[in-house]
Order: C-alpha cells, then structure tokens, then sequence
C-alpha cells in the first residue's frame, strides 16, 4: 500500500489547508492593525527559526552533501519567488481592493502552468487548458461575486507577482524532479534565499514614488500583533513543508491546479468565524472550481 506521506493529493490538500489558515490568519491580523511589511518579515523569521529547529538536528549531515550548484539554484527560485513575489505581492495588495488582490492572486495558476510547460515540458493539453480556464471562472465567482472589478495600479504589481511565484515555483520542481535532495530542504532555504531580497526593497524605498514608499515607513520591529506573528510563523512552516513536499511528487502543473481549492477554505473560514455570508453566484464558483480540480486529479496531471 502506498504510503499516505508520499501521496501527491494529501500534500496538496495539507498545503491547501494550511495555506487557507495562513490567509485567514493574515486577515485577522491586518483587521487589527498589523502593517504587511512588518508582519510579514516578522513572520518569515519566526519561520526560519522554527524550519532550522525541525530539520537541521536530524538532517544537517544530509544538507552539507548537496552541491553547491543545486543550492544555488534553490536560492534563485526562492529569491524570485519569495523576494520577489513577495515584495511585489505586498505592494499590490497595499495599492489596490481586497477583492481584486484575492482574484488577481490566483493568476499563479495560469503562470505556473504556462512555465511549467515551457520550461518543464508538462503537456499543455486542451483538458488542462478547460480546467484551468474553468478554476479561473469559479474563483472570479467566488471572490468578486461576478462583478466586473475595478483596476488599480496595484493590480499590475500583482499580476507581475504570480508571474514571479508561477516562475519560482517551476524552478523548484525543476530542481527537486531532478536530483534527491529532500523537499523540506527547499522549504528551509526559503526565507533564507527571501528575507534579504524583501529587506533590500526596504532600503531602496526612498527611491520609490510616494504612494509605494507609504508601505515601507513602518516600524518592523513593532510587536503590537505578536500573537498573530506566532501563529503565522507555525503555519507558513507547514505551508511550505507541504508545498515543496508537493513539488517534489507531482507537476507544477498540478501544484498550481490542485491548490486553487484554497479560497473555497478561506470562504468557509471566514463564514464560520467571521458570519460572512456565501451567496448563490459564490456556490456556483465553488463547484467550477472543486469540480476542475475533480478532474485535474483524475487527469493524473500530477504525472505531466
């Protein structure tokens, strides 16, 4: 019997999970006061701390045997994916509606899956091509509640930043595909390969136009939302460990297609916790979206 840990769809649905946690947790924290800057580079140390605590006591010797050029190359896919995605997704969330960065979010998908073939050869058949355009539709649905959405400036940083997650994550799998190294070792180097790239952007902020440079005049090391700090750092820990772990098992094309089940847990997150309410147009997202995924799995995609 296959063993549960090496199942591609238990590690999407964990990371999925997890992911949908993390959002909520976010939420929770901006609604009282948190500045993202802050928030989230506090979170990306505690994060560090805790990845180095899980794996380095058992696996240190493991770590010191893989080549030089494989950590290079994890430490450019997460730069570009947790530096500069990050720092772009920051500003595009300050810079426009929480209803557009929710939508505009899911647009890794169609990076990622577009990488993947181009870069990972995955196919791009015309079964993938309908469930990704379906999952899009759903999510659309779901978040904006079929109305048209407004642009803002911070759409395009948002749209540039899946592009940034959408590569980072192909670059990943391409490295975890082709060598053994273990997938929570990606998950490790990750804050390790993002924080400086996050921290530059701060000391280049005098350079940026004053409705940018607003995100960045915070004070990071203010511990007013130091409660939500923990509980991010823990759950950005499984976040990652499930995602690289992940990567390591399927396509990114499955990754990025499988994954977008998240602002489906968010909603119900957000109407158990929060008494949002779920309307009629939002059902129908909701079964595009869990039904391409239905068919994304059965596809076998993750082989791609």
């Amino acid at each position: 019997m296959k063993n549960i840990a090496q199942s591609a769809l238990v590690n999407i649905l964990l990371f999925s999970i997890f992911w949908a946690i993390e959002i909520f947790i976010a939420k929770l924290a901006f609604n009282a006061g948190a500045q993202v800057i802050a928030f989230t580079l506090q979170s990306s140390f505690l994060t560090l701390i805790i990845l180095s605590i899980y794996i380095l006591p058992t696996k240190l010797k493991e770590l010191k045997k893989i080549p030089f050029h494989t950590i290079k190359r994890l430490f450019f896919a997460n730069a570009i994916h947790m530096g500069l995605g990050g720092f772009l997704g920051n500003a595009g969330i300050q810079l426009t509606t929480a209803i557009n960065a929710g939508f505009l979010s899911q647009f890794t998908l169609v990076s990622g899956t577009i990488f993947a073939w181009l870069i990972l050869k995955e196919k791009m058949t015309m079964a993938k091509i309908i469930s990704v355009f379906t999952i899009i539709v759903g999510t659309f649905l779901l978040i904006t509640k079929g109305q048209l959405i407004i642009p803002y400036i911070g759409d395009l940083f948002l749209i540039l930043a899946c592009i940034c997650w959408g590569l980072g994550l192909v670059l990943v799998r391409k490295t975890l595909k082709n060598t053994s190294i273990n997938s929570d070792f990606v998950s490790l180097i990750r804050p390790v390969a993002g924080i400086p790239i996050i921290i530059l952007f701060i000391f280049l902020s005098p350079m940026y136009p004053s409705s940018l440079q607003k995100i960045f005049q915070v004070n990071i090391f203010d511990l007013h939302q130091t409660l939500y700090v923990i509980l991010s750092g823990i759950i950005v820990s499984f976040v990652w460990i499930f995602a690289n772990r992940t990567l390591k098992l399927a396509s990114a094309s499955y990754t990025s297609m499988m994954s977008s089940i998240t602002p489906i847990l968010v909603a119900l997150l957000a109407t158990i916790f929060l008494n949002e309410r779920i309307e009629g147009i939002q059902f129908i997202g909701i079964l595009l979206i869990i039904s391409s995924s239905l068919v994304t799995h059965y596809l076998k995609i993750d082989r791609d």
